[in-house]
């Protein structure tokens, strides 16, 4: 598991979710999810990739698309792997 996570900001959700169906069919492993808050970022919505060599297929799509993309942005994967988990 990467110790990064990686986002692609977007103007609105409409576009978030056009991009998001673009990239899926193009094969990059992606999903919608909330826009971090230490991302200071105005839409509420983002997409998550895995891969950071993804970036530039994903700005390429966007271009060929027509689909604006605020930016990308990434921060370290915060994510505790025992939570949800009992005892």
């Amino acid at each position: 598991m990467s110790n990064r996570k990686y986002y692609v900001f977007m103007p609105k959700a409409a576009d978030a979710m056009a991009l998001l169906q673009n990239i899926k069919e193009k094969g990059v492993e992606s999903t919608l999810v909330p826009t971090p808050r230490e991302a200071d970022h105005c839409c509420g919505v983002s997409i998550l990739y895995y891969n950071p060599l993804d970036k530039e297929k994903i700005e390429f799509i966007a271009l060929e698309e027509e689909i604006p993309i605020d930016g990308f942005w990434d921060m370290e994967n915060k994510d505790d792997p025992n939570r949800n988990r009992f005892l």
